[in-house]
């Protein structure tokens, strides 16, 4: 399966993380795909948080809704219960940087989606839509 993340993407999303750590006091580590988040939060020597973040080429409100896959939904949540740690997806938008506790899934609706212009089938899968008023500003 292809990679579409590219080294403007990674120091965007550095960007966020480092926002994130500045606004929350927190230490944040990147940590392997398997587990199916970005980072992990640190306060001390203490894991606090998983983080998964998004970065947008638009405006917050262009769309009602901030689309990702539910396979990121499923790990926050299997990490969530199995640590007993906050799951937190951090949003960056052209215009607004958010964030929303993942422990609100069960607010969401869900449905196939995903992007469809660059003629790859694996972009369409099952996806969860948060309401964009969900995310408080970081």
């Amino acid at each position: 399966m292809p990679s579409y993340e590219t080294e403007a993407d990674r120091i965007n999303e550095q960007a966020v993380a480092d926002l994130f750590e500045k606004k929350h006091g927190v230490r944040l580590e990147k940590i392997k795909p398997i587990y199916g988040l970005d980072y992990a939060g640190f306060k001390g020597a203490e894991l606090t948080h998983f983080i998964e973040v998004k970065c947008r080429t638009f405006p917050k409100e262009k769309y009602e809704t901030t689309v990702i896959n539910a396979h990121k939904v499923l790990s926050a949540g299997r990490l969530m219960r199995t640590f007993e740690r906050k799951t937190i997806l951090v949003v960056r938008w052209t215009d607004f940087t958010g964030w929303c506790p993942f422990g609100e899934v069960g607010l969401w609706d869900m449905g196939m989606g995903g992007r469809n212009d660059r003629g790859d089938p694996n972009d369409r899968d099952l996806m969860v839509y948060i309401p964009n008023v969900r995310f408080q500003p970081l």
